[in-house]
């Protein structure tokens, strides 16, 4: 190479070399520079004479001539600069008597960046998992990314130039927002919409849609870049967020709402069972809303009470924290029973969140169930976080709507049922069985107005409290008290007898519930006649009483309430502080019975009373078991007087305990004689009432009669009614113990009417255990009655006691009876109770009569 021919002049050729953009190194063969240009210099830095005689590597780092000639990139690093991107043409020089190199170098640094860039870009569209596609100016599809395959299932060769609607869905309901999208799409502006597309495979999908148009050097070239994203869970639970919320802003019931939101969860959530606990105020818990779990499951956990050891949801309730249990069968806070609720459904993991009030109160749980060990995924929290917000919104409003309904059916001053709820009450009792017995007694304070006057606006309430605490007292277990006005207060009864049960109304005036109306009213009237003391004062308001029953009440609440408010009038014009019914007959009826109280003293005292004896037998053998003593009263002028009528009268006037001594002594007397004279009678029973029970005396009282006559304590059964136990249960257990020492037999008479137990059965030192009639009666006809005596029967036999059932009047009852086991039976079909100077013609004859077994005996 001849140096010389490029340091010439300005036309010389280094001239023009140093006049190109482009950088030019020479090369001599062994490898060191000949010649730079310009350019290079300042592509590469130092100063030009600083090039000459310098190995081409110690100047270009990057530059290496035995690669040959050809083009390539390199990567130029300057101190201070970020480096530059050139690319290198290496030529051989090849001139005669000379060898080298000549190497042209070219800024490529923009054109590289545009490069890496565009990979770049490609990387992150075939990476991200965002469903990318271009349209032309045809709005046909000319590109799709693998995240649009793995979105929709369509393969580039499915979509490539077909027109966008081929993904898009076209039902009816979308085609609104379709038209909005091409009309966008027409006029290429940058928008965003959701839309429902389909997969290849008929799968529903919920798309966010960014549409953005391609634009070169400002000039639209009317391709478009359509980003897509899956939106389906979004819009599921925007779905559901909108659903719950039109229930709760509608008239939709609580229980309602909380079976929307779990099965809304189940069904966008199908790997999950979903329950929803709440916790009421004693502590135990109810499933207050379940999808797809069984019912058995629910009624597994209803009534439980809540610890941190019983199940996930417990656990979260006490806790006030999320629990999960990966392994049910595992979890020691998973009682067997629970267990065996989950078990046959496959549940394996549970994931419970509490549902907190505003001010932190944890009132219950939500909680997930999966059938495999896991733990929630992200989607799953987000359900829950957003519907866990619902579930309070529904448990404070339920909350409201139960205070708005306190308020409008409950009076405030007093706590009591006002008079709204009174006639809703009475409403659904109108076409029941029970209306037939049914009592409305409306209790007026007299001169009450007078009294507030007096007292002032805070002392009138307190007495009204006060009247109010009395009256329940007064009312006990006997009706319902209710506020009706300002001084009015009503008392819904019945007529003593269970609705529709046996004996139920068993006349159609209703002269039995006068009975019972005529009882309560006194205790009213005697509960009211001691005076208050209000704030130091004592103020006596007597009562004027009201009383509608039997067939007078119509058939309509209106009349009822009507009829009552009329009896209250009459109560009022015979000076107040009494009581009146509707009807002149009941008023003379209840007159009546004030003059039967008084003679019933008298007919006690002179012996006027008398006992029959009703057999027992029993059905397998017709031995005779016993005799149950009843009373009986006949009056000259009034003729026979039921024992349902004189028993409350006696009750009442406190004559009870002396009528108990009589029958007592009376039915031992008699049993002395039956002795003497060898009459097969095994024992007689005797009814004694709860007062009794309550008397310290009454076990020497029976020892003493049974020294008087002489008859073993073995020959004599005390029976006891169930309201003896709801009386007072201590004073009854210690009775019934004391009498049993004594060797008497204790029965408890109609079991399974009212506060029987089990635990009474085993509690009481029982010898026998009599079935009521109501029982008895249905056996031949309602499947459970007959499940009922075979229970009582089985479990007398178990407890070593004797079972009798009363009322027994037809040949199937005793076939069943005897079917079941049952030791002896009372009843009409046996006998009708009889004159004790009958028994012993009976007893023979029923020897006579019946040797053979009793149940295959035609009837009487």
């Amino acid at each position: 190479m001849r140096e010389p021919a490029l340091q010439g002049g300005p036309s010389s050729l280094s001239s023009v070399l140093n006049a190109l953009a482009d950088g030019v190194v020479m090369v001599d063969d062994g490898g060191k520079v000949t010649f730079v240009n310009d350019a290079a210099v300042a592509m590469c830095g130092g100063r030009a004479e600083s090039w000459i005689g310098q190995p081409a590597r110690a100047m270009v780092p990057a530059l290496d001539l035995t690669l040959g000639a050809g083009r390539r990139e390199l990567r130029l690093f300057r101190p201070g600069s970020p480096g530059l991107w050139v690319e290198a043409a290496v030529a051989r020089e090849g001139a005669p008597g000379a060898a080298g190199w000549v190497v042209s170098l070219r800024d490529v640094t923009a054109d590289v960046s545009r490069r890496e860039a565009g990979h770049l870009c490609s990387a992150v569209v075939n990476r991200t998992d965002r469903g990318v596609m271009v349209l032309d100016g045809l709005d046909r599809i000319t590109y799709v990314n693998p995240a649009f395959t793995h979105l929709l299932g369509y393969r580039s060769d499915d979509v490539l130039l077909r027109d966008v609607s081929v993904v898009l869905s076209a039902e009816e309901s979308d085609m609104s927002v379709l038209r909005e999208f091409r009309y966008n799409l027409r006029a290429r502006r940058a928008f965003e919409i959701d839309l429902r597309a389909r997969s290849r495979a008929g799968r529903e999908i919920w798309l966010s849609t960014a549409v953005s148009p391609v634009r070169d050097d400002g000039a639209a070239s009317g391709d478009v870049i359509v980003i897509l994203a899956d939106n389906t869970q979004a819009m599921a639970l925007r779905g559901l967020r909108q659903d719950v919320t039109t229930a709760l802003s509608g008239a939709t019931d609580f229980n309602d709402v909380m079976l929307l939101i779990c099965r809304r969860i189940e069904a966008i959530s199908p790997d999950v069972l979903v329950s929803i606990i709440l916790v009421t105020e004693e502590g135990t818990a109810w499933m207050a809303g379940r999808g797809a779990m069984p019912e058995s499951f629910a009624l597994a956990c209803d009534g439980m009470i809540v610890g941190p050891m019983v199940g996930t949801c417990g656990a979260a309730i006490c806790s006030g924290h999320e629990v999960l249990t990966s392994d049910i069968e595992t979890d020691p806070r998973w009682t067997p029973a629970l267990r065996d609720a989950v078990r046959p459904l496959g549940l394996i993991a549970c994931w419970s969140v509490p549902v907190r009030m505003r001010d932190g109160t944890v009132v219950g749980t939500m909680a997930l169930y999966f059938r495999d060990r896991r733990e929630p995924t992200l989607w799953h929290r987000r359900v829950v976080d957003a519907c866990i917000h619902f579930c309070t919104l529904a448990v404070e409003q339920e909350r409201a709507r139960a205070r708005i309904a306190q308020l409008a059916h409950y009076d405030a001053a007093t706590g009591l049922p006002n008079r709204t709820w009174l006639r809703d009450h009475l409403a659904g009792l109108q076409d029941r069985p029970g209306w037939c017995g049914l009592t409305l007694i409306a209790v007026d304070l007299d001169q009450f107005r007078t009294i507030r006057d007096g007292l002032g606006g805070a002392g009138a309430d307190e007495l009204l409290e006060t009247v109010a605490r009395r009256l329940k007292r007064a009312v006990g277990n006997d009706g319902t008290l209710t506020r009706t006005g300002d001084d009015e207060f009503s008392i819904v009864t019945g007529c003593g007898r269970t609705p529709g049960g046996s004996g139920c109304c068993p006349d159609g005036d209703g002269f039995q519930a006068v009975d019972h109306a005529a009882v309560l009213a006194g205790a009213v009237v005697r509960a009211m006649a001691v005076p208050f003391v209000i704030n130091g004062v004592p103020v006596t308001s007597g009562v004027s009483i009201g009383i509608c029953a039997g067939g007078e009440k119509g058939g309509t609440v209106d009349t009822l309430l009507r009829n009552t408010r009329i009896a209250v009038s009459r109560a009022r014009d015979a000076g107040g502080n009494c009581y009146r019914f509707f009807s002149p007959a009941m008023n003379l009826r209840a007159h009546d019975r004030l003059i039967l109280s008084s003679v019933l003293g008298t007919a006690l005292a002179s012996e006027r009373l008398r006992l029959v004896y009703q057999p027992q037998v029993s059905p397998r053998t017709g031995a005779i078991h016993g005799v149950e003593a009843l009373a009986r009263w006949h009056d000259s002028a009034r003729g026979e007087i039921p024992p349902v009528r004189f028993i409350p009268l006696a009750e009442e006037s406190g004559l009870i305990q002396a009528l108990g001594e009589w029958a007592l002594r009376l039915a031992c007397r008699q049993m002395a004689r039956w002795m003497a004279d060898d009459v097969g009678i095994p024992s007689v029973s005797v009814n004694l009432s709860a007062r009794h029970f309550r008397e310290p005396g009454l076990p020497s009282m029976i020892a003493g009669i049974l020294r008087e006559t002489g008859i073993p304590a073995s020959r004599l059964m005390v029976e006891m009614t169930e309201s003896t136990m709801i009386a007072d249960l201590d004073s009854a257990i210690a009775a019934a113990r004391a009498i049993r020492a004594l060797g008497v037999g204790l029965s408890m008479d109609d079991f399974g009417t009212g506060f029987s137990t089990l635990a009474n059965l085993v509690n009481l030192p029982l010898s026998e255990v009599k079935i009521d009639r109501s029982f008895v009666d249905g056996m031949d006809r309602v499947e459970e009655s007959r499940l009922i005596v075979n229970a009582v029967v089985g479990i007398g036999r178990h407890l070593g006691m004797s079972i009798v059932a009363e009322g027994v009047e037809t040949a199937r009852q005793l076939e069943i009876l005897d079917e079941v086991g049952c030791p002896a039976v009372q009843g009409f079909l046996i006998s009708h109770p009889l004159e004790a100077e009958q028994l012993p013609d009976w007893v023979r004859t029923w020897h006579q009569s019946h040797a053979a077994s009793l149940v295959r005996l035609p009837v009487a």
